[in-house]
């Protein structure tokens, strides 16, 4: 599948070109990922059974790690804004939650994120 891109409005109505993270730039984030999901198995298979402080655990653990979701804002945001000299600074946070939707495949029109 084809990395996707979209035009966001942010807030003051300015509008900014995103594309999706690829497989390449998404990667050692996800690996990550899986090796605290795997940490965590003892939990069970389907996060949504956990418990909300096994949730609070293994989130705190994922940022430890460096693939929370600030981590995932700060390595795929600046390179997924394709419009040359956008200040990702001038983000709101709101706005840095949109756009990562949909560059990690989160958004209805984006790709099925990489498992």
């Amino acid at each position: 599948m084809p990395v996707l891109k979209k035009e966001i409005e942010l807030d003051n109505g300015t509008k900014v070109w995103v594309r999706q993270a690829s497989g390449m730039d998404k990667l050692q984030i996800e690996n990550i990922q899986m090796k605290t999901m795997r940490k965590f198995r003892h939990f069970g298979a389907n996060p949504n059974d956990w418990t909300a402080e096994q949730h609070e655990e293994f989130a705190e653990a994922l940022d430890a790690a460096g693939g929370g979701v600030t981590s995932q804002i700060q390595a795929w945001v600046p390179k997924c804004i394709i419009d040359a000299g956008f200040d990702v600074d001038s983000l709101t946070s709101e706005e840095l939650r949109e756009i990562l939707s949909f560059v990690r495949g989160d958004d209805p029109e984006g790709a099925v994120p990489l498992v």
